[in-house]
């Protein structure tokens, strides 16, 4: 398996195709951080898009698509958490879930995410459901106790680099939101 950086956007498409509920929205838009997994053969096997990351309060929003369950290891989804927790110095991943995506749940669950509330029809006539993971949830859990993965020390080298990008992208977006600047 390899895992890619994706700023162009290819992954956090191809995870919102995956997750039928997208269907019709937005999608991701373009402030979004996605890993995707490819087989040895190059062909996806998984997306993890992060998105509407809140430096002030230290949180960000996560979503998952497969098209294989054979990516889901627990080594690599541990470095790919490293991301929020180690590099953003996040306080809290969330995540919403359909209601009726059981195995995705399942899945948030042995992560160790908590079920912590409900929208009702937050996907249309489906309900939406909130899980969070905080940052000492996550120190503790038994996938991610006394670890450094390689993945995640790759990422380090990067974490400057990147985190100046997002600025630099969230100012050029802040001057684009500002009435008159137009």
């Amino acid at each position: 398996m390899k895992v890619v950086i994706d700023r162009s956007g290819a992954v956090a498409r191809w995870t919102a195709s995956r997750i039928p509920l997208m269907a019709g929205t937005l999608g991701f838009e373009d402030r979004a951080v996605s890993f995707g997994v490819l087989s040895d053969e190059g062909q996806p096997l998984g997306g993890v898009v992060f998105t509407d990351w809140q430096p002030v309060y230290r949180s960000i929003q996560v979503s998952f698509a497969s098209a294989s369950p054979r990516w889901l290891t627990p080594k690599l989804v541990a470095a790919i958490l490293d991301y929020p927790f180690a590099q953003l110095a996040c306080q809290r991943v969330t995540s919403v879930t359909p209601s009726k995506a059981a195995s995705a749940l399942r899945f948030l669950n042995r992560f160790g995410f908590v079920r912590e509330g409900l929208i009702r029809r937050g996907f249309g006539t489906d309900d939406a459901i909130i899980s969070g993971l905080l940052a000492e949830e996550w120190a503790g859990h038994r996938f991610n106790r006394n670890r450094r993965s390689g993945l995640a020390r790759s990422f380090q080298h990067e974490e400057h680099e990147e985190h100046e990008e997002h600025e630099e992208h969230e100012e050029r977006q802040d001057r684009i939101d500002r009435p008159g600047s137009r």
